[in-house]
């Protein structure tokens, strides 16, 4: 194992980061231009949501199969595989984009074209990052309060991508509704030349383990699965309806609903970014802590979305959401990798990849669903959830066990 505190294990984990961070943004980058472009496509709100679900689905999917490619293929190679599959995947979009706003193109072709691009083939290739980035920080980690600091800096890493995507995404539109369509994928270009160069190659002489498959189901998994789908459920939910919210309470314009959004969304990144860059690397809790803390700060924040009557409030209930988040996700992320042995790390960090991608894929369903129904019905939703998450990450005998177990080596660790 390479401790992650030197500057031989510091430097790797940081280029692993850069590679989610780069995946993740420039998918923020595109995902506000979409709904304006698939309007000038031709597109319904439909097929723009079929788009959507094919990516998210794709992400399910094969985020297992990563995973498992990380451990006997390398992580090097797979995650250059990605950043190479999300260029060619976002450049094949930008040049299909470009042609169809011509007219040139049928809109069954069109879209087709637009399924294959952005959602089949970036999809897929935007699964293998993150999974392969929480394999590489269990690989490289060998103490609990390393590896809970690694998942944090890919938390944050994930966290910064919220916040920078779709700002720079907005700067960019003013020359041009493609423009960031064609920049994302030269970002990606740029960080796959820097894996290649900076990521360590694989020892000639290192022997991997055989990897091997772990069950969503298992005992030791499923109680942290459960609680990161329901944390990352709830903040897809707020993050896809937040929107609507502000233009209907506030009674906004078009133009001022898209900068307060894009404030109130900047504020739930900027904590997700300060608790783990700042809070979670000083306080040494353990993953079953972070989760608890976590779910509660969440609930106390969705309670403040819930009944937030002005733009102050809500920025303060997203921010609070943001803070939880930041908490709970380096437990949810590092706890699972604690338990499984090293043949399992791969097979785990493709579920807590899989339960992410299905929490987004479901959650602006969900929430846009309940919004027609009623304005506050998803965030009532979200604070029941969020409620039940906190009393299950308390209750839970496994939970329990494993908090209880963390304690004693923490205790011994001390002595």
């Amino acid at each position: 194992m390479i401790s992650s505190t030197n500057s031989g294990g510091r430097r790797p984990i940081l280029l692993a980061c850069l590679a989610v961070f780069g995946l993740m943004a420039g998918q923020q980058m595109v995902n506000p231009i979409l709904p304006p472009l698939a309007r000038e496509l031709g597109f319904s709100e439909l097929m723009l949501g079929i788009v959507y679900a094919v990516g998210g689905a794709g992400v399910v999917l094969t985020s297992p199969f990563w995973g498992r490619r990380s451990m006997s293929w390398g992580h090097r190679p797979v995650l250059l595989i990605s950043l190479v599959g999300g260029t060619v995947g976002l450049l094949g979009f930008a040049f299909v984009a470009q042609i169809g706003l011509t007219g040139a193109l049928a809109v069954p072709l069109l879209f087709t074209l637009v399924l294959l691009s952005r959602g089949v083939v970036f999809g897929l290739a935007w699964a293998a990052t993150p999974v392969t980035a929480q394999s590489y920080v269990a690989d490289v980690t060998s103490s609990a309060s390393e590896r809970v600091r690694g998942m944090s800096m890919i938390g944050a890493a994930q966290g910064l991508a919220l916040a920078v995507g779709p700002a720079l995404g907005g700067v960019l539109v003013a020359g041009g509704l493609l423009v960031p369509l064609y920049v994302a994928p030269v970002i990606l270009a740029v960080i796959a030349v820097l894996i290649w160069i900076g990521l360590p190659k694989p020892q000639a002489h290192r022997v991997r383990p055989e990897t091997v498959g772990v069950s969503p189901l298992d005992r030791r998994m499923w109680p942290f699965l459960t609680t990161g789908f329901g944390l990352y459920l709830a903040l897809a939910i707020v993050l896809m309806t937040v929107g609507f919210l502000l233009q209907d309470r506030l009674q906004l314009t078009a133009q001022e609903t898209g900068r307060l959004t894009g404030l109130v969304m900047l504020a739930a990144a900027g904590m997700i970014i300060l608790v783990q860059v700042v809070a979670v690397p000083r306080l040494g809790w353990t993953p079953v802590r972070l989760l608890r803390v976590g779910t509660v700060v969440m609930t106390a924040g969705m309670i403040v979305v819930t009944a937030a009557s002005d733009v102050l409030l809500l920025g303060v209930g997203t921010a609070v959401l943001g803070a939880g988040m930041g908490f709970g996700v380096p437990g949810f992320m590092s706890g699972p990798t604690l338990l499984a042995n090293p043949q399992e790390q791969g097979a785990v960090a493709g579920l807590v990849g899989s339960s992410t991608a299905l929490a987004f894929m479901l959650g602006p369903l969900v929430g846009t669903g309940l919004y027609e129904i009623a304005p506050s019905a998803p965030y009532l939703l979200g604070t029941a959830l969020l409620l039940g998450l906190a009393v299950f990450a308390f209750a839970h005998p496994g939970l329990r066990r494993t908090a209880a177990g963390e304690s004693s080596l923490a205790a011994a660790g001390e002595r």
